[in-house]
């Protein structure tokens, strides 16, 4: 037989006798962390009674609470009679003190405690200490503060009450609750009370004083007007607005009167006052005043209880919504247990018994499973204030407590009926015996923990994150911007564009021009003159810059795009960048860039000049960068867009004849995009099915310069050619190998190679010098139009130029200009120099051809480009032969549209280009032959063989030192597809 001693014996530690240790058991089931159900089950109110005289209940509460406090479970220890003195709010006549006795009650007609006229009942303040701020030990902000925003609702109702009575007092009928509660809520209607002003009126008439004064400035700076109309409206729409959000008079009422606000919504919507009959959040609130001021003006019972039946409800409903798991911060989930109260030594006078009814009748009445966990005790004098309570249920003494818990979750259904006349059903009596048998301590409770993985959910995680993501931002964004042209929104870049750093280690943006990218990215733009300017829309004829024309080709597009009607889409590939310093070497793909813009208008707009044909273009221009280095970029960003876009039809562009470039064209080619080509005259692309070029060959050049000789023999020649470089320039090697074979060149002739602009006069002078006893009759120059300066003053120094000496160049000396101007290159008088054209002016322009040549009518309507401006801008053909490769592109694109009759099917059957692709273009271009700007574009006998088919236009012409200044001569050519030029004997 167990040895037992009294439960109240002096230092027994309660827990390790019998009932002890199975209250600890079920308070450890019901305190398990539950983070996913903690919602979904019943918590009692359990009352601990003393079964005999002389037990203390109040001990099992202290170890309880002990217990709970070492397993990290929220909760909160009070004594009714120990309520602090302010739990129901400054003023309570009322409120008890700290071992105080409790409040003045008033018996009510159920024998539960009232509250004196003026004063506050003691379940009242008793519930006010559970849900006032700071009240609850170890709350921790990781799952954020309880806070009662629905108690503290109902206190300001109480404030109002006592208000408006504290001003009747001396001024009879002066005020009412609702006026009182209006005014301490900030929530004063419009038609209640005059409105002042508030100090923040000041700060907006300095903002609007600051607006108009902008005004003035800006129309005295000649700014638009409507801009600044517009801004200022925004502007002071957006101090309205911030000046209304920090007005709670504007902004409490509207959200209060629409739903929106906890506490608000609570009391105008929550259908526990519904059944009070009234509507609204106004007529709810007079419900709720009403109750309060007859308890503390008459001490009605019934007005208390209520009001008691208010708090408690407010109280419960936020205690639930601190373990709302969908809340923003998961704080459910951070809460995986329930709160515990443990009341000790209630009574029905210090509202222990009261604030328990309270809670019950709340729980019947809203079928809420709301997570608390009550424990209170109470002694054996005492146990008649719950006996007595009307159809309270005995207590069976032979079950335990955790039988006596089993009972009541099967009964709970059945004792929350009306009809059962039970009192308290959530309650769950626990009687104390005098003597228990005392065993080995019970092990400690498992500390409760919130689940690790809301740790990723939590303040220090968000800071974390914002951290890792502003450092990681930041180097993306950086990566971004030093990778793309454009980047937008951070993190969003254009992929069409890339900047990439050329040989020279400048920085240049390759690819594709959409989405607003701009090639050049200095307030300068390079001019089709030559000359870097600012932009300006304004601009005319050589003032015309890149940005200038990437501008003009953006608003062609955007209208294009915005007439709904069939488009395909040509890209113009160039170098339109170039290394720091060598600006001029992009002159000539601006001015093709140039030429293609004019074809697109001439192919959209009948008033510009051209035709108006049902299929429009869109161009986007491409940069391939210095010395097309970055083609391989290009072609990447060609071939990407051609998959996600079908109006993509082909290529214009990749003149100059470098490995990179060379390799493009075969990757494009090969891919299905055909490529016309306005000025590469390279012999191997014409072997590819898909290259049309519309220049000679370097071949055809090397042997119309053979017309310069007379016949004769040439003499010792000097070749002069640029080596490939780091670009892999394969023009100057390709020119020279076919021109030592077409001048049938001896062995006393020299192959001289040079790598650049700086290196072409000292290796020229010091061939000159060691030739000055069989000096050089001929010198061939396959180099580049920028090195052409350097030849003459070599040739010039090294005394080659001494004598009559006759140079011969291909395209590349026509783009250059003879005379004695700042850029012009100034020749000796004893040097002849003769070199092939593609395009020579006089011959377009003759028997009227500015005025029925197209290109000529559009350069002038569009570019401004008048015969003053011709010899500067077009003689080197580069504009013109560009316009007549867009031209073709296009021509061959409207063919397969009337071929396929889409127009008359409708604009459905053709949104863009879903039906005329660069496969149909491709069909279409080997049959093209129509009579262009340069004379006959003609590809049906094109044979796409090496060396090509020798029809294409070219022009030998002449210029000599004596006669510097006077238009070059021509001595033989013809037109595009083999066409005799007027005047002009053949050249081969």
């Amino acid at each position: 037989m167990s040895m037992t001693e009294p439960a109240e014996t002096a230092g027994e530690d309660v827990l390790s006798t019998q009932v002890g240790r199975e209250l600890l058991e079920l308070l450890d089931e019901r305190t398990t962390a539950h983070p996913w159900r903690l919602g979904g089950q019943a918590f009692p109110l359990m009352v601990l009674e003393a079964a005999d005289p002389g037990v203390d209940a109040g001990a099992y509460i202290d170890a309880l609470a002990q217990a709970a406090a070492a397993a990290d479970i929220p909760h909160i220890v009070l004594s009714p009679s120990d309520a602090p003195e302010d739990a129901a709010g400054p003023g309570d006549r009322g409120s008890t003190t700290p071992g105080g006795p409790p409040p003045e009650t008033a018996a009510g007609r159920d024998g539960q405690g009232g509250a004196a006229p003026g004063g506050t009942p003691p379940e009242i303040a008793l519930l006010d200490s559970l849900a006032k701020p700071g009240a609850w030990p170890g709350d921790r902000p990781a799952a954020g503060r309880y806070r009662f925003p629905r108690s503290d609702l109902v206190r300001s109702l109480e404030e109002a009450v006592r208000s408006a009575a504290a001003k009747n007092r001396g001024r009879q009928s002066s005020t009412t609750p609702a006026e009182e509660w209006y005014d301490a809520a900030v929530l004063l209607p419009w038609t209640r009370r005059p409105l002042t002003a508030p100090v923040w009126w000041s700060t907006v008439i300095v903002l609007v004083a600051a607006i108009f004064g902008g005004i003035a400035q800006g129309v005295a700076d000649k700014t638009r007007v409507g801009t600044l109309l517009a801004m200022c409206v925004v502007l002071l729409a957006a101090v309205a607005l911030a000046a209304g959000l920090m007005n709670r008079r504007i902004w409490l009422p509207v959200l209060s009167r629409v739903g929106f606000g906890t506490r608000y919504r609570w009391l105008a919507a929550s259908s526990f006052f519904a059944v009070q009959g009234s509507r609204g959040f106004g007529g709810r609130l007079n419900s709720q005043l009403a109750p309060i001021h007859q308890a503390l003006t008459t001490g009605s019972p019934a007005s208390a209880d209520s009001w008691l039946q208010t708090k408690t409800y407010a109280f419960l409903e936020d205690l639930r919504a601190r373990h709302r798991r969908l809340s923003p911060t998961l704080r459910g989930f951070k809460r995986p247990v329930p709160s515990v109260i443990f009341l000790k030594d209630i009574t029905r006078r210090n509202g222990g018994v009261g604030l328990l009814r309270a809670m019950s009748d709340v729980r019947s009445r809203r079928s809420e499973l709301h997570p608390l966990l009550v424990v209170a005790s109470v002694d054996h004098a005492h146990r008649a204030d719950i006996d007595d309570l009307p159809g309270a249920r005995g207590i069976q003494d032979s079950l335990s407590p955790p039988g006596r818990y089993e009972q009541w979750i099967q009964s709970l259904a059945r004792a929350q009926g009306p009809s059962a006349q039970v009192a308290l059903p959530w309650l769950l009596r626990l009687p104390i015996p005098a003597g228990s048998p005392v065993r080995a301590a019970p092990p400690a409770l498992k500390p409760r923990t919130r689940p690790r993985w809301t740790w990723l959910w939590s303040g220090r995680s968000l800071l974390a994150l914002l951290a890792a993501l502003a450092v990681g931002g930041s180097y993306l964004h950086a990566q971004l911007a030093s990778t793309h042209c454009s980047v937008h929104a951070l993190f969003f870049a254009n992929t069409d564009t890339r900047l990439r750093t050329d040989a020279a280690g400048s920085r240049e943006c390759v690819g594709i021009a959409t989405k607003g990218v701009r090639f050049e990215r200095d307030p300068l733009s390079t001019a089709l003159s030559g000359a870097s300017v600012r932009p300006d829309a304004a601009h005319t004829a050589g003032q015309i810059t890149l940005a200038d024309l990437e501008n003009r080709i953006a608003a062609e597009n955007a209208w294009v795009l915005g007439t709904h009607r069939a488009y395909v889409t040509i890209l113009y590939v160039g170098m339109m960048t170039s290394a720091d310093g060598q600006e001029s070497s992009a002159v000539s793909s601006i001015r093709q860039l140039a030429g293609a813009y004019l074809a697109q208008r001439g192919n959209n707009r009948a008033q510009a000049g051209g035709g108006d044909n049902p299929l429009k273009i869109r161009l986007l221009a491409v940069n391939a960068g210095q010395d097309m280095a970055f083609s391989k970029i290009a072609a990447d960003r060609i071939l990407a867009m051609a998959r996600r876009d079908r109006t993509v039809v082909g290529v214009v562009g990749l003149s100059r004849n470098t490995a990179e470039s060379q390799a493009a064209i075969r990757r494009l080619s090969a891919a299905g995009l055909a490529v016309v080509d306005p000025v590469n005259s390279s012999d191997t692309l014409r072997a590819l099915p898909q290259f049309y070029g519309l220049a000679a060959t370097d071949n055809d050049e090397a042997v119309v310069a053979r017309k310069a000789l007379g016949g004769r023999r040439a003499g010792r020649t000097l070749v002069v050619y640029r080596s490939p470089g780091s670009e892999g320039n394969d023009y100057g090697a390709e020119l020279a190998e076919d021109a030592r074979r077409a001048l049938a060149l001896g062995s006393s002739s020299t192959m001289l190679r040079y790598d650049g602009i700086d290196d072409i006069g000292a290796k020229v002078r010091a061939a000159c010098r060691g030739s000055t006893g069989d000096p050089y009759a001929l010198v061939y120059f396959a180099g580049r139009t920028e090195d052409l300066g350097g030849l003459i003053s070599g040739l010039r120094d090294g005394g080659c130029a001494d004598r009559e000496l006759t140079v011969l160049g291909g395209d590349e000396v026509s783009r250059s200009r003879f005379g004695t101007g700042r850029t012009d290159v100034l020749l000796p008088r004893s040097m002849t120099v003769y070199y092939t054209t593609f395009t020579y002016l006089p011959n377009l322009l003759s028997k009227g051809g500015d005025t029925d040549n197209p290109f000529f009518v559009l350069a002038r309507n569009e570019l401004g480009i008048g015969p003053a401006d011709r010899t500067a801008l077009l003689a080197d053909g580069q504009m013109i032969t560009a316009y007549d490769s867009a031209s073709a592109l296009a021509r061959a694109a409207e063919n397969a549209f009337g071929t396929l009759d889409l127009a008359a099917h409708g604009a459905s059957r053709a949104p863009g280009s879903a039906s005329v692709t660069s496969g149909s273009v491709l069909l279409t271009l080997p049959n093209l032959s129509y009579q262009g700007a340069t004379g006959l574009i003609d590809f049906t006998r094109d044979q796409h063989v090496t060396g090509g088919s020798g029809r294409r236009a070219l022009t030998l012409v002449k210029v000599t030192g004596r006669d510097l200044g006077a238009t070059p001569t021509a001595v033989c050519g013809q037109l595009a597809g083999g066409a005799p030029s007027p005047g002009l004997a053949p050249c081969q």
